[in-house]
């Protein structure tokens, strides 16, 4: 039964608090070399490096990251009033007082007025042949080549504005007055505008002052409606009307692009003519823009004092934001000339008018992701998919919304028919409703899972992709497989261009079809970003395309593609677009992305960024860049690092080289690839080429050759092959009396290997035998004999079987040089349970092996750890007269490194010492034989170790116990 109901949850106009609208952008923080969120200016030298000025010091950006120039004097970290004069001399200064200038990439102090303004801020002008250094305390004209002062100007500066034409000024002892300094033919000029107290009032230097349009405003902080200007080239005075919402702000700069831009502390306000203040718009209004660079590939850099640095790839490609949607949208449809309905995961629809900025938001009372929304033009209405139980129609007249239960739930695609003929795919089976404005007659086409479909109206064909591969239906339903190279193919989304060929994504290719055959392909080689397809579009005889990186247009006619850019993360998100009116509509994550594709430049094809040689390396060490080389025969070796310089120019472009005189073709890099070498060139004299291609096929130009000289080889000369044959003559006597000593060592090795291995066996024995004394064979099968005495069956059976399998493991190990440290611990802990119920539980045993130890995967040597655990028992606990406690600790320091230490609080080796030689025959094992081992295992290069006792003490310095450390390094 369809129940309806009108849901009018909110309606929303154009408010701030309800909607927001930003360009995309990327954000440039720590993360990329630039350790300074609060940034002051930033500039662009000939070279395409971007500079920035900021909190922690100076940083250029290479195309890859930000790195940090070098200052070698200690002065404060902060770097203001960065600019670049007509020469391209880089200037900077700081709060202390130091100006500075930028060579080869370093800092070079200029001037130091450090002790002059003690600690005032300065404002520095740069003009063709002098400086200025402005500030409340002291302010100077300084010769530009020489450094040398001036003039003192003897002005308190207060505010300062710079203008297209110099700068103007206002000196605190002189009142109402500004002052405009220019220059005319190199020469400084002082121009003293004076304002009428009554009219223009200064109000003591509480104002602000910076240049709009070609007027210099002073907004006086006590009355913001009386803001006044003058002209930077008549210098006459006027009142002048500023932006209403810009009252308050704090402006930082000012820039003049197609709009003049007001840089503030409530973001950018621009504006086209001066005359429509209120029709200017404000961008970026939570963040403090302090500069603004337009680079040479027409991105916006803009610094701020919080955020780092944001780089703009267009003004046209902007973010709108419901901010009270907090979801992602999943599902667009256009509806009508301006209005979209948009689907989101949570459940809601929202009906939006893109003209007046209006909306609906309706929430659907299931409350599941509206993952399909198909707008029947006919009919004036749309279908509503949802992925649950229920879908709805929504009249686009009346806002009714019907729900029709799972008539068109979890669609996989739609595809009109005709006027009542509609496809559907659901999760299951792909079925055709023929009759919808009356009823649910439908026809199954396939009951297997469906994946996308699409309706060719020129050819009256049906395309539907199944799990399994795709098909098309002719007028009778009849099936027609289409396949590509011979295989069945699976397409994830179809669209349609105005020539009638159909379009169709793979996972790393569109395909072009016609008639269910493939006819045309775009691939990455023809320019398709190496991106995660996120939906297309056909418009006309364009392709849009959606993807990870960024949104291309295919001229299906030339066969050309357009990039645009976008390394926003929130790109990642994007779904399937529309186009209304002359703009792409992208759903996102809690946005929509809008392309204003009516912008002249926003497809032309950038120029590729010049290519440079960044590091030079001969026979693996680094060179001096220069434009000629000469290479020895000996180290034909020469290694080249390239960059380009840019926005991201790393991941937008690749290199292209070739080496004149070795190879003819140009020879293009992988993306992120930036080095070659080349060993082994003959002979002969090579020029090196470089230069950039981008990803959208536009070819830089070529750098400058680097000439390489490869020396002619000793072996060619004629001197050589005199030498050859004496040399050859001498050579095979050398040979011969080499190889014969060779052999000789060689058998002396063979015969130092026999003896090794002969002491490794005799001292496997002897640890072996130390390890089954009579003493110890005695005791245990004393006790084994003590237990059938008192009739203690299941005892001594378990005791008999712990002595045999340890005999057994003695016996094993014993053959053998190498074993897991699993088996060493397992013999190990057999010795001790036996010593325990030997001594009558006179000790503890903890055994704490770090869980990083994989006991199967190290190895150590056969019945090593033994003789130091038996050292622990028989001549530290054994004599203690209390309870004593032993602790094994295993753990690995590195994936061969593993270190065991063997702990006990026992009487200590001195007390020890002592016993040991009151007793007749006492012999070391531990001492002579281990120590030994040691030295052999390490000749024999098959493990690397060390021994260390260390003395446990008390406050009072008495013995505690003993801890031995061993570190078992596998070689």
């Amino acid at each position: 039964m369809k129940k309806t109901f009108y849901i009018l949850v909110f309606v929303f106009l154009f408010f701030e608090n309800v909607f927001s609208q930003e360009p995309f952008y990327t954000q440039f923080t720590s993360d990329d070399g630039l350790a300074s969120l609060a940034n002051f200016n930033i500039i662009q030298d000939k070279d395409n490096l971007v500079w920035v000025g900021a909190e922690q010091g100076l940083f250029y950006y290479n195309g890859k990251k930000f790195i940090k120039v070098k200052n070698t004097i200690a002065t404060t970290k902060s770097i203001f009033n960065l600019q670049i004069d007509d020469e391209g001399q880089i200037w900077c200064s700081t709060i202390s007082g130091h100006i500075y200038k930028v060579v080869n990439k370093e800092l070079q102090l200029f001037k130091d007025f450090s002790n002059e303004l003690k600690g005032t801020f300065a404002h520095l002008m740069v003009l063709k042949n002098d400086i200025f250094f402005i500030s409340q305390r002291k302010s100077y004209q300084i010769d530009k080549k020489t450094g040398s002062v001036k003039k003192d100007l003897n002005a308190e500066v207060s505010k300062i504005a710079k203008s297209e034409n110099g700068f103007f000024y206002y000196n605190l002892k002189e009142t109402n007055i500004i002052t405009h300094v220019y220059e005319e033919e190199g020469i400084p000029v002082f121009k003293k505008v004076k304002c009428d107290k009554k009219r223009f009032s200064l109000d003591k230097g509480n104002f602000q002052m910076f240049q709009w349009f070609d007027e210099i405003v002073v907004k006086l902080d006590s009355d913001v409606s009386k803001a006044f200007s003058i002209n930077i080239h008549t210098r006459e005075i006027s009142f002048i009307k500023l932006p209403n919402n810009f009252q308050k702000a704090q402006v930082y700069n000012t820039k003049k692009f197609q709009k003049n831009w007001l840089l503030t502390s409530n973001g950018i306000y621009k504006t086209l003519e001066k005359t429509k203040v209120n029709d200017t718009e404000q961008i970026f209004k939570d963040y403090h823009i302090t500069d603004v660079l337009k680079d040479n590939e027409n991105n916006y850099w803009l610094t701020t004092l919080q955020n780092g640095v944001f780089v703009v790839p267009s003004l046209g490609i902007t973010k709108k934001s419901f901010l009270e949607i907090k979801e992602d949208i999943i599902s667009i449809e256009a509806v009508a000339e301006n209005r979209l309905l948009l689907g989101t995961q949570n459940g809601n629809l929202i009906d939006y008018n893109t003209q007046n900025n209006n909306y609906t938001i309706t929430d659907l009372p299931n409350q599941r992701p509206v993952n399909r929304i198909k707008y029947d033009e006919i009919l004036d209405r749309a279908y509503i998919s949802t992925n649950g139980t229920s879908s709805y129609i929504y009249d686009l007249k009346s806002k009714k919304m019907t729900n029709v239960g799972n008539l068109f739930t979890t669609a996989k695609g739609f595809a009109q028919i005709s006027k009542d003929s509609l496809v559907y795919l659901s999760y299951r089976h792909a079925i055709i409703y023929t009759h919808l404005s009356k009823n649910k007659e439908h026809i199954v086409l396939d009951s297997k899972r469906p994946i996308s479909t699409h309706y060719d109206s020129k050819n009256k064909l049906i395309y539907v992709t199944y799990i399994d591969g795709t098909v098309v239906y002719n007028k009778k339903l009849q099936t027609i497989p289409v396949s590509y190279q011979n295989k069945p193919i699976i397409f994830s989304e179809y669209t349609q261009t105005s020539n009638g060929k159909i379009w169709a994504t793979t996972r790393d290719k569109i395909l072009g079809l016609e008639a269910g055959k493939v006819t045309d392909s775009i691939t990455y080689s023809t320019g398709l970003l190496q991106s995660q397809i996120k939906g297309i579009l056909g418009k006309e005889n364009f392709l849009w395309i959606v993807t990870e990186k960024g949104i291309q247009r295919y001229d299906t006619d030339k066969k050309s593609i357009k990039t645009i850019n976008l390394t926003d993360k929130s790109a990642i998100k994007f779904k399937h677009p529309v186009v209304q009116n002359d703009y792409l509509w992208v759903p996102g994550n809690n946005f929509l992305c809008r392309v204003d594709i009516s912008i002249p430049d926003l497809m032309l094809p950038k120029t590729a960024p010049l290519a440079y040689i960044s590091n030079v390396k001969i026979g693996g060490k680094e060179q001096e860049i220069k434009t000629k080389y000469e290479l020895p025969y000996k180290t034909n070796d020469i290694t080249f690092n390239f960059n380009a310089n840019g926005f991201k120019a790393s991941s937008k472009n690749v290199f292209q080289y070739k080496l004149l005189g070795f190879n003819t073709e140009w020879q293009t890099s992988e993306l992120n690839d930036d080095v070659v070498r080349y060993i082994g060139i003959p002979s002969g004299k090579y020029e090196f080429l470089l230069r950039t291609k981008s990803l959208d096929g536009s070819i830089g130009e070529e750098s400058k050759g680097v000439k390489i000289i490869v020396q002619k080889p000793f072996w060619e000369n004629w001197w050589f092959i005199a030498a050859v044959f004496f040399t050859s003559v001498l050579a095979v006597v050398i040979y011969y009396r080499i190889k014969l000593q060779w052999k000789e060592k060689e058998g002396e090795r063979e015969l130092e290997k026999v003896i090794l291995a002969s002491r490794i066996s005799k001292l496997r024995l002897e640890n072996l035998r130390s390890q089954m004394n009579p003493h110890f064979i005695f005791n245990s099968l004393g006790a084994i004999q003590d237990y059938v005495m008192k009739n203690e069956k299941y005892l001594a059976s378990d005791y008999l079987v712990k002595f045999s399998r340890l005999i057994r493991m003695y016996l094993n190990h014993s053959r053998v040089n190498v074993i897991s440290l699993k088996e060493e611990l397992s013999s190990l802990e057999i010795y001790i349970a036996l010593e325990q119920l030997r001594f009558e539980n006179k000790f503890k045993v903890n055994f704490l092996v770090d869980k990083n130890v994989n006991k199967d995967q190290f190895e150590v040597p056969p019945l090593f750890l033994q003789p130091f655990v038996e050292n622990a028992i028989k001549h530290g606990l054994v004599h203690k007269k209390e309870q004593g406690n032993l602790w094994i600790t295993i753990k690995n320091k590195t994936t061969n490194l593993l270190i065991v230490t063997i702990e006990d609080d026992g009487i200590g080796r001195e007390k020890s010492l002592e016993i040991n030689k009151k007793r007749q025959g006492h012999k070391s094992f531990a001492v002579n034989a281990t120590q030994e081992r040691v030295s052999l295992y390490k000749k024999e290069k098959l493990f690397d170790i060390s021994v260390e006792f260390t003395d446990k003490v008390d406050e009072n310095d008495k013995a505690t116990g003993t801890v031995v450390t061993l570190k078992i390094k596998r070689i």
